[in-house]
């Protein structure tokens, strides 16, 4: 656990270690105060990571066998280990028993499926996309979403399993539709990521000495404000930088 409030102080920087409180003003409740807890985060990487570790493990394993066993192109060859270790701990999901309205939006990254009545959003995620941005190696996709979370609490992905799409390796996550249309402006997301410990590293690039998030500029879609007048960070890509990638072993090896 001690890893783990070390990387969220730097994540969420210093000044919110203990969490944040922001006043919502208006509606029939008036003054309403949201509390993100560091602690509470840290509790739920904890659990998240210690479910993925199984499958992680089982991954590694898949990985380590014989590459004569394997498709020669690396996406195939990575998409048969991490499908079959899937399989293997009990977490493969049939494409299309996944929730919602098919191609509600297609993505270069994902298909993603609303379930209007529920207001949850079911992407099917290719974990190989954008890997040129991510600066990780593909065996760490498997936690982009723990980071995303720590970072994004009120924008959770949940982790569903595994699934296939031409033979191709896809990971299933379930997520609360944020009931805006509305962009903010680049002042906007840069105060706000600052808030959160990240800083501007280039064009649409933030970021401190563990990751890098990129794709959150005014003009995509990942980055909106909610009726409460939050920005609400859907899905950026998420990067890993080299002093994160040497704890990994630490940091998502719970016992």
């Amino acid at each position: 656990m001690g890893i783990f409030n070390s990387i969220l102080l730097k994540l969420k920087g210093g000044r919110n270690a203990e969490g944040t409180v922001r006043t919502v003003s208006g509606g029939g409740e008036g003054e309403r105060r949201v509390i993100h807890s560091i602690a509470a985060v840290c509790k739920q990487a904890v659990c998240d990571c210690r479910g993925l570790g199984v499958l992680a493990r089982a991954y590694a394993d898949e990985r380590g066998r014989d590459s004569g066993q394997m498709p020669s192109d690396s996406i195939r060859r990575e998409s048969r280990a991490l499908i079959d270790a899937a399989k293997h701990v009990g977490c493969f999901v049939d494409r299309t028993a996944v929730p919602g309205t098919r191609y509600t939006i297609r993505t270069g990254e994902s298909e993603v499926r609303l379930v209007q009545k529920d207001g949850l959003y079911y992407k099917i995620k290719n974990p190989f996309a954008k890997q040129n941005l991510k600066r990780h190696p593909a065996e760490y996709m498997l936690f982009e979403h723990v980071v995303h979370n720590i970072l994004f609490p009120d924008c959770r992905l949940d982790f569903l399993g595994v699934t296939e799409d031409f033979h191709e390796a896809r990971l299933v996550f379930r997520q609360v539709a944020v009931r805006s249309d509305t962009r903010p402006d680049e002042k906007m997301i840069e105060h706000d990521l600052s808030e959160r410990g990240l800083f501007p590293e280039g064009r649409y690039d933030f970021g401190n000495e563990y990751v890098k998030v990129t794709d959150v500029g005014q003009d995509g879609d990942n980055v909106l404000l909610d009726d409460a007048g939050f920005l609400r960070f859907i899905d950026p890509i998420i990067g890993f930088k080299p002093p994160l990638l040497e704890k990994l072993d630490d940091v998502f090896a719970v016992e």
